[in-house]
Formats: C-alpha cells, structure tokens, sequence
C-alpha cells in the first residue's frame, strides 16, 4: 500500500523546488513549490520561508514553535504541516497548499463591488472556521494535559478558501500554547490590529475568547460587505477596536435575519465573559443558524464563490501582464534563488523533530 502523502511528504523528498511567491508577511513569506520523489514522483506543496532580516534566535525559535505545533494539528479545517527544516541558515516550513485564495482576497473583491457574501455561505465558513478553533482550544497531549492553544491571529488574511470548497485556518506563528519553548511576552500583541480582541488592546491577559471575537469580526464584515473597526490610521483601528460599537448586521445588510445578527453580536461583546464559552458550541448553534435559514449550503457554495473571484482575479492579471507583472514575478524568483544559493532545497539537513511533545489520539 502506497504511503499516505503526509508521510511520504515528511521522509520521501529529495528536493523542493520554488515556483511562485504567493504571499508575503512581517515576519515570512510563503511560495508554491514542488516536492521532488526519488522515484521522480511531484507533489505540489507550500513552502513558508523566514524572511532574511527576521533570522534571529527569538523568531527562529518561534518559528520552530509553530512548525512543531503544526506538525501535530491534524484536522480538515486547519492547514497541514508536513516538513519543517533549517536549510543553510534559512528556516523553511512545507505546508498542505490549498488550491483557492484567502479570504481576504474575496473580500477585498467583493468590497469593490460593494457586495456582500450570501449569508448561508458566510454561516458556513464560520461553522468551518468554528470546528478548525473547537479542535485547536481542546487540544490535548498524550497525557490528557491540555495545551492551551490560542491562535491569537484569527482574520481573513489567515482563512484559505479552497476551489474544492475546503475551508482551513493557518499560520499559528502567533499562538500561544503550553507546549511553545519560547515564551510570549504578554505585552506582545501581535495578530491584525482590526481583528484583535478589546483586551489586548488594553494590554490584558487573554484566553481562548480572543480567538472567538476575531471570528465575530470576520462574520460581520462577510455580512456587511464593509470593515468593521478598520480606521484611516493604525491608531483609529486600536481606538474603534478599544470603543467596541458594533453596528448591526439589520441595519446594513436587510438579508441577514435578527437571529444571524445577534449570535454575531454576542461573538463581538466588549466583555469576555459575555461571549459563547467555547468555539464548539457557537458550531452546533450555527448549525441551528443554517437549519432554518438554508439546510443545503456547503463546499458547493464555497467552490461556486472561490471559482468566480478567481476568474476575476485571473482576468485582472491578464490585463496586468502588459505592465510588467510577469517580468516582475519572474524577478521575486531570481532573487529567492540568489538568496538561498540553489533554485531548490536539497534536503540534507535534518528535518524538525515534531515528538519534542504529543497531542495524543486526537491526532
């Protein structure tokens, strides 16, 4: 029997090769890639590189923290983990890549049109996103410990839509988890300043209802077809999230029902305690949502949106392909390469030893 690709993944691989950048971030940035079999096999895979200037021991061992935390989450709504290796000084973390787009990608499309995503679309994305949070908060080791895992950067920038419908959280670069060696600061506060939780802005110490009011937000604005707290300035954003009015989903969008909008609002209560307490009763209750509103909604519905915005998007870069976009793409690559020495990984070096800790049979 063929060995499972996760598997084949981590031992199999005599080379990844580097195709595309397809995001970039503060702290790494993330390329499409193949990885090359010994039997001259290919699989497409993701590939997330610590940027040159952030190669230093604390984000090294962060970055070491959350490839070792991936590893381990094995759930359909969270983004795998395969490979995780310091290659001649640049660390390099091989993902599951999901053939789609973020969903800040869609929203900021949708945005330009002024458009709204059809709520049983937005209730099933937030049910995806809810059970991805459920499986994280509750995760245990081997030992029944619980791990303590916040993911403390949940927006649509870190939510991948897939072609196929899947809907899978990534990035647990700025989670906080039991098992991390390297300890977060709590004056660290990280994550998209529009999606952060009220308490952290005051500087206070946050649990897993962090997590929780950063879904409300991505709920409200898929709803809305608007951002919430985003202001003109960084310091806007931190004052609307500190203040906290929630304007209601009724009042800007006539298709959301008052049930849709005021389970939203109880995600975004200023207080935490007044929030749901835990991610996986706010699924069964959008389960209930969906019941009444549209029971048949699901990845068709996903796929269906995900297609048509990349469409758009591909038609988009057609057109922009006559200023140089092209020219420009193949450049980022001609740099990647000369920074890292070789158009490919060679896998030589001794890939990250996830067993440093075990989540136990929920993985």
């Amino acid at each position: 029997m063929r060995a499972s690709l996760s598997v084949r993944l981590r031992r199999a691989p005599t080379r990844y090769v580097p195709s595309i950048r397809i995001a970039c971030g503060g702290m790494a940035e993330v390329w499409r890639a193949e990885a090359i079999f010994e039997d001259g096999d290919s699989h497409d895979v993701a590939i997330k590189r610590v940027l040159p200037q952030m190669n230093q021991p604390m984000f090294r061992s962060m970055f070491e923290d959350e490839a070792r935390l991936g590893m381990k989450l094995r759930h359909g709504n969270i983004v795998r983990v395969y490979d995780a290796r310091d290659i001649r000084g640049t660390y390099i973390m091989v993902m599951e890549l999901v053939d789609g787009d973020s969903l800040k990608s869609l929203l900021d499309g949708a945005r330009q049109h002024r458009a709204c995503m059809p709520v049983p679309t937005a209730l099933h994305i937030l049910r995806e996103l809810m059970h991805a949070l459920e499986y994280a908060h509750s995760a245990q080791d081997a030992s029944g410990d619980h791990l303590g895992i916040i993911h403390r950067d949940v927006s649509p920038h870190n939510l991948l839509l897939g072609r196929d419908g899947s809907v899978k959280l990534t990035d647990f670069g700025l989670a906080d988890a039991a098992v991390h060696a390297t300890a977060r600061s709590e004056n660290l506060v990280g994550g998209k300043l529009g999606y952060l939780a009220p308490e952290l802005i005051a500087q206070q110490r946050g649990d897993f209802r962090l997590d929780l009011f950063a879904a409300g937000v991505i709920a409200w604005e898929m709803m809305a077809g608007r951002r919430l707290f985003a202001g003109n300035t960084d310091a806007d954003t931190v004052r609307n999230v500190s203040v906290c009015q929630v304007p209601p989903l009724v009042d800007i969008n006539p298709r959301v029902p008052p049930a849709v909008d005021q389970f939203v609002q109880g995600l975004l209560q200023r207080e935490p305690q007044r929030r749901p307490d835990s991610a996986g009763n706010c699924a069964a209750h959008i389960d209930a949502l969906i019941g009444s509103i549209d029971p048949r909604v699901g990845p068709k519905d996903v796929s269906l949106l995900t297609g048509l915005h990349l469409a758009a998007k591909r038609k988009r870069q057609k057109s922009a392909e006559t200023l140089g976009v092209a020219a420009m793409l193949a450049e980022e690559l001609d740099a990647f390469v000369k920074m890292t020495g070789d158009a490919s990984y060679d896998l030589g070096a001794t890939p990250l030893d996830p067993s440093d800790f075990d989540l136990g049979s929920r993985c």
